[in-house]
């Protein structure tokens, strides 16, 4: 299972309720302006956000294997803040280039592993990236992908219309994602829920594609995500650049409005893993401490949700659990999933307004 703990137990009550997300996609990059002469850092143009926001990932894929460090910088009442380091990416078995970076908190903000947490609403974002070998450009990115969250501002029952699935919901897409368990792996049974539903998305385009190389063992996965900073395998940033910077997949950890736009990726062929807390998911009322966890969402109906469960033994992987309480188990990590699919393909509109 996976172990982090972000806060939910502080944010679970206001996270039930209707809540702001936006995701920005980024995969232009000429606009990045090189800081000095012959420096290895670029930072970018800023990007509006359309309401305040509290809560930040940035996700990046390469389209070549570099070395480089991310940093965001974000406006909040009309002033740039400091910048805050949202990671060491590395695609090197040498964990030491590979790192979150601990102890970044003062009374601006502070940074959860890949998460930066604002008291205030930020109005405007902001990025540097700064690569290892001064010879390389942003040129070597292929995608990079902002998602911000606001808290709900008004009660659970302001959740738009296009939220609210009716019970007798037409004949759901079931995808047929290939089943692994962490349960398979001594050293991973209780840590490798994020790898082993990043090696399920990566295996089903894998066989969707033809692209063989995309199935990976869970080992390989869980060595080419984990975070010795942290330390684990469930950095949301590290997931997305493992498989998005494979040839022609892409990948991006982001926040969606809602159910409604879970169901869109859905429809449209694309499975996503999703964070949950464990015990809320199975029913109870709040999330625990180090509770949770990812599952690969494969279908949804009018009153249940299809996953593959990676916490279980192989036998068991696909699961069915209530609507209402996948809701609530996901709201508690604020809609965060895992969207893996390939490059050239479209994704779908989103009826939330989400992206």
């Amino acid at each position: 299972m996976w172990l982090r703990f972000l806060g939910w137990l502080c944010f679970f009550t206001s996270a039930l309720a209707w809540a702001d997300a936006q995701w920005i996609p980024v995969t232009e990059f000429h606009q990045f302006q090189r800081e000095s002469t012959n420096g290895s850092s670029w930072t970018s143009q800023e990007w509006l956000s359309s309401r305040p926001f509290r809560e930040l990932v940035v996700s990046w894929n390469l389209r070549r294997d570099v070395d480089l460090e991310v940093e965001c910088q974000v406006r909040t009442a009309g002033h740039w803040g400091r910048w805050w380091h949202l990671g060491h990416w590395s695609r090197s078995p040498s964990l030491a280039q590979r790192t979150s970076v601990r102890g970044q908190r003062d009374s601006s903000g502070s940074v959860d592993t890949d998460t930066l947490l604002l008291p205030t609403g930020g109005q405007a974002v902001r990025l540097r990236v700064r690569f290892s070998d001064p010879t390389q450009t942003p040129a070597a990115l292929k995608r990079m992908d902002l998602a911000l969250w606001s808290p709900a501002s008004g009660p659970e029952e302001a959740i738009s219309a296009a939220e609210a699935t009716p019970a007798t919901r037409a004949i759901p897409t079931i995808l047929e994602v290939p089943q692994k368990s962490q349960a398979d792996y001594p050293e991973g049974v209780t840590q490798w829920c994020s790898p082993t539903s990043l090696a399920m998305l990566m295996a089903y385009w894998g066989r969707q594609t033809a692209h063989s190389e995309w199935d990976l063992d869970v080992r390989t996965v869980a060595a080419g995500v984990h975070d010795p900073g942290w330390p684990g395998t469930g950095n949301w940033s590290f997931n997305a650049a493992f498989a998005g910077s494979r040839p022609g997949l892409q990948a991006a950890a982001v926040r969606l409005g809602g159910i409604a736009d879970l169901e869109a990726l859905l429809d449209s062929g694309i499975p996503v893993a999703a964070s949950v807390s464990y015990a809320v998911l199975k029913g109870g009322p709040n999330p625990e401490k180090g509770d949770g966890h990812l599952v690969v969402v494969c279908g949804l109906s009018g009153s249940t949700v299809s996953v593959n469960d990676p916490g279980v033994r192989l036998s068991r992987v696909r699961r069915e659990f209530p609507r209402a309480a996948f809701r609530n188990a996901w709201a508690a990590s604020h809609q965060t999933v895992y969207v893996v699919w390939p490059e050239g393909r479209s994704l779908p509109a989103s009826p939330l307004g989400t992206w």
